[in-house]
């Protein structure tokens, strides 16, 4: 299913996948070092920090290829304007929570530029860089369910019911 915001999708994910492999990148090195008598200084900060980033950075595009654990055992259930219904419920809600969630991790990374705070590791880390990555990642999440909103409003299949369906030849939302 395409949509003009395919790019930023695909770079929240390819954004996931460096915060991944930075995290393969950060055991390896200090591993590697500590055989030497060395360390990777605060490497538990870094690898925590690019373990949420790759978590929220990915959730956007884990959720437009139905990806996401989602609970289909009422929905499923209906057919037609009922399940319509449900599915416009399901999605009404989840993007009140994601925009909840995405304005009070926004405020906190706001808060945390603002008062300038840095981590209390070895290696000060100015605390709104990571934050960063997770407003993003959320923001982006909001924007594919938003999108998802307006396709169900027309008549269309959201993306997360799209992509399971040629998966599974499943027919589209209208038929059911």
């Amino acid at each position: 299913m395409r949509s003009p915001f395919d790019p930023i999708y695909k770079l929240t994910a390819f954004l996931a996948v460096l915060s991944l492999i930075s995290i393969a990148g950060i055991i390896l090195a200090d591993v590697t070092l500590r055989q030497f008598g060395g360390q990777v200084k605060s490497s538990d900060d870094f690898a925590g920090f690019a373990l949420a980033a790759t978590g929220f950075l990915g959730l956007a595009a884990t959720y437009r290829r139905g990806e996401h654990i989602r609970v289909g055992l009422i929905v499923d259930r209906f057919t037609g304007a009922r399940r319509k219904a449900l599915e416009f419920f399901a999605l009404g809600t989840g993007i009140v929570m994601v925009a909840w969630a995405t304005w009070w991790i926004g405020r906190l990374a706001y808060d945390s530029w603002r008062f300038n705070e840095v981590t209390m590791g070895l290696v000060p880390i100015k605390l709104w860089v990571p934050q960063l990555g997770l407003f993003i990642g959320l923001a982006v999440l909001l924007l594919a369910m938003a999108e998802d909103l307006v396709r169900l409003l027309t008549g269309r299949t959201p993306s997360y019911l799209a992509s399971t369906e040629t998966e599974f030849g499943e027919s589209s939302l209208a038929d059911r």
